[in-house]
């Protein structure tokens, strides 16, 4: 097991379960990456050892969109807690936001970042470090998402555009468009699904609110300690907001609290790969849960974070949660 930047146990004993029922020996990944049944959840393994183990296996099937195979059959259920929570979500915006917030608990070499800007949403991965990694799991991780979403939507969802900094076998072009809906660009500067943003309201059939809050907590819980780096920017970015949360929060007003200018908080935003709308989401749900368990009401805490009803809260609340808000 290892520290350094790589992938969780909690990834990689669903992944193995899912690489047998393609039989391609699952419990012989697990035990060529030394994990056990006494290996913690949170232990973290190379993920260039990973990367090398799905190859083989790849190679093996002659499969020129190996990532994409897994995708499919992940269909059949998600892959571990995470997966299960994401899918449990009200909405695509909640089921991707989760998934970006609480990427950690697969990944510490990569970051998942949900952007809103113009009309439009892009999930996008990033790495943590100058290691080079594969594209299977890239694969995968897209994949799935597009796949599960459009499932979960009755086949409304649509990806708008996908780009993928590996190249593919012309071959694998077409199973490629047939996973996405659209053309995908290979080679690109990074990797990233874009949505237009009227897709991510969409609701789920997956959507179960009480179980999906219990295992958010659990998965909190898990990534509490992780060793994922957070911006100091951000953060003040979220105390500005937290500041201002009674009032309607523009861009201009979080630039006058940080003593900065619109301009340089926009620029900054889009180097951080963040949204303002995303970081006043965030502030206001946990502002809104604490109230909450403090017993304030509905009205009383649509006031506090700056909604012009208590319609508006709890539409928010819903979209945040996938439940509207109660005592």
């Amino acid at each position: 097991m290892t520290s350094a930047p790589g992938l969780s146990v909690a990834l990689l004993r669903p992944l193995a379960e899912l690489l047998g029922r393609l039989e391609l020996d699952g419990p012989g990944l697990l035990t060529a990456l030394a994990i056990t049944d006494e290996t913690a959840p949170d232990a973290y393994v190379a993920g260039d050892r990973v990367d090398r183990l799905l190859e083989e296996r790849a190679a093996r099937r002659g499969d020129l969109a190996f990532g994409l195979t897994l995708a499919r059959e992940s269909l059949v259920r998600p892959l571990g807690l995470f997966g299960h929570m994401v899918w449990l979500s009200g909405t695509v915006r909640d089921a991707l936001a989760r998934a970006a917030r609480y990427f950690a608990i697969v990944s510490r070499r990569t970051t998942l970042t949900l952007i809103e800007h113009d009309g439009r949403a892009t999930l996008r991965q990033d790495s943590l470090s100058d290691s080079p990694r594969g594209s299977i799991l890239t694969d995968l991780a897209f994949g799935s998402l597009a796949l599960r979403a459009r499932a979960a939507t009755g086949g409304r969802f649509a990806a708008s555009a996908v780009r993928f900094t590996h190249g593919a076998d012309p071959a694998a072009h077409p199973i490629y468009r047939e996973v996405f809906g659209v053309p995908v660009t290979f080679d690109a500067r990074v990797d990233e699904l874009e949505v237009d943003a009227e897709h991510l309201a969409l609701r789920l059939s997956t959507a179960d609110p009480i179980t999906s809050a219990a295992l958010e907590a659990k998965v909190a819980e898990l990534t509490a300690d992780s060793s994922t780096v957070r911006s100091p920017f951000l953060d003040r970015v979220r105390r500005a907001a937290a500041a201002r949360l009674g009032d309607e929060l523009s861009l201009e007003m979080v630039a006058k609290e940080l003593a900065i200018s619109a301009r340089t908080l926009r620029r900054h935003l889009e180097q951080e790969r963040a949204s303002l709308r995303t970081i006043v989401d965030e502030v206001r749900r946990a502002r809104a849960d604490e109230l909450l368990a403090g017993g304030a009401s509905v009205k009383e805490i649509a006031f506090a974070l700056g909604f012009s009803e208590p319609s508006a809260f709890s539409r928010a609340y819903k979209r945040w949660t996938g439940r509207p808000p109660k005592l």
